[in-house]
């Protein structure tokens, strides 16, 4: 541990002692580590239940695992899952620790997935707030396999903006050295608060994102989806954002439409996966559930209903396009561009490769002068006419 860079924060914090903070650290050094890739085009977040599939009426991760192994493996490289802590043990845990049976579960979900973990700590002021019992926290979440950690802000409530500073940056660092290409996730309603945190975390999420993109579908412009986009500072180097259209504290997406409009939906899904940051789709959007659901009921439903099938593919294909992209990097530049007032439109580049991703938000047929690849079918276009809700992916 880089005792330099944490020694002066906890030395603000005098409820532990250094040797406290020592045995905390000498207690997790024996745990075997292992560390996975950086984020990239690649990294494509699902954000799960952790009890969506069931069997015989009751949570199942292991069918959790088999379902999500053979059916967004491959695609989706990294699992949000949520309602997994407090763990609680099956009926069957009676004679076995229920930490060792989670460990277990999540050890196979994790030979397939990256996993995040929510760490959500509630504190009114820093004195009601254990340092120290927190990072134990924190550092179990990560020796269950978590290579992403997001933090709430709203967990440090009635503590200065020194105070939360100091929080982060021991986290970063202890998350670092233990996972050094792991991610420390700011959740940050505000967008200016989030800011202001972006030295001492990895990406800050969006929460603005899916309210902004409602409108330009309700108004068929995008003229204030862009002017919001446009005062998006380019985070500093090796930092990035995190993207959501639905977040667990809050509705599916299309809940938020007009009504159930499958084009409306996934041209919302091809602004969420155009713009730089990480990007994270909900499991009640792809799935096309609204909560825990029987493992052959959901397999069935996938095979069989049209709509969800093809809801599920198309987005698929989406993140399966973005995945062989580098311009789609969470750390490529992005540029909003100004193409018609029914067009969103943004241009990424990385080591000299460039691609545009236009997407229609109105019900009209709108014409474009553009020239490129089409990332979808590998065609050449030479101008385009784009059909209501129509997006299109260039490389140039």
């Amino acid at each position: 541990m880089d005792w330099q860079q944490i020694e002066p924060i906890i030395m603000k914090w005098t409820t532990h002692s250094q040797e406290a903070w020592q045995r905390l650290f000498d207690k997790w050094e024996s745990h075997t580590w292992h560390d996975h890739e950086a984020p990239s085009e690649k990294t494509n977040v699902l954000l799960i239940d952790a009890s969506l599939v069931t069997t015989e009426g009751k949570p199942d991760m292991g069918a959790l695992h088999d379902v999500l192994a053979k059916h967004v493996a491959g695609t989706i490289s990294d699992l949000h899952l949520v309602s997994l802590f407090p763990y609680i043990g099956r009926q069957t845990d009676t004679a076995v620790d229920p930490r060792i049976r989670l460990y277990e579960d999540l050890g196979e979900l994790s030979d397939d997935f990256q996993l995040m973990y929510e760490l959500a700590p509630v504190a009114y002021n820093a004195e009601q707030f254990d340092l120290l019992a927190e990072t134990d926290a924190l550092i179990e979440r990560l020796a269950y396999g978590a290579t992403k950690i997001r933090v709430h802000a709203q967990s440090f409530r009635g503590m200065t903006k020194e105070q939360v500073r100091d929080v982060l940056q021991l986290w970063h660092t202890v998350l670092h050295h233990y996972k050094p290409n792991g991610q420390l996730i700011l959740a940050e309603d505000g967008l200016d608060e989030a800011k202001s945190y972006i030295e001492v975390v990895d990406a800050v999420c969006h929460f603005d994102l899916a309210s902004h993109v409602t409108l330009a579908l309700a108004q068929g412009e995008a003229t204030r989806l862009t002017e919001w986009a446009r005062k998006i500072a380019a985070p500093p180097e090796g930092k990035t954002y995190f993207h959501f259209l639905s977040s667990a504290e809050r509705d599916p997406f299309e809940k938020n439409l007009l009504e159930s409009h499958e084009p409306m939906l996934l041209a919302a899904h091809s602004i969420l996966f155009s713009l730089q940051g990480i990007p994270s789709v909900d499991y009640r959007t792809l799935f096309g559930v609204t909560g825990p659901t029987d493992h052959d009921e959901l397999v069935h439903g996938l095979k069989k209903e049209e709509t969800r099938l093809n809801r599920f593919s198309r987005i698929m294909g989406q993140l399966n396009v973005k995945r062989a992209e580098p311009p789609l990097s969470p750390y490529a530049t992005q540029q909003i561009l100004d193409v018609d007032k029914h067009v969103f439109a943004v241009e990424r580049q990385l080591d000299g490769r460039t691609v545009r991703l236009y997407t229609n938000v109105s019900d009209k047929e709108v014409g474009l002068d553009i020239q490129g690849m089409s990332l979808f079918t590998g065609e050449p276009i030479d101008g385009i006419k784009l059909a209501p809700y129509e997006y299109v992916w260039v490389r140039l």
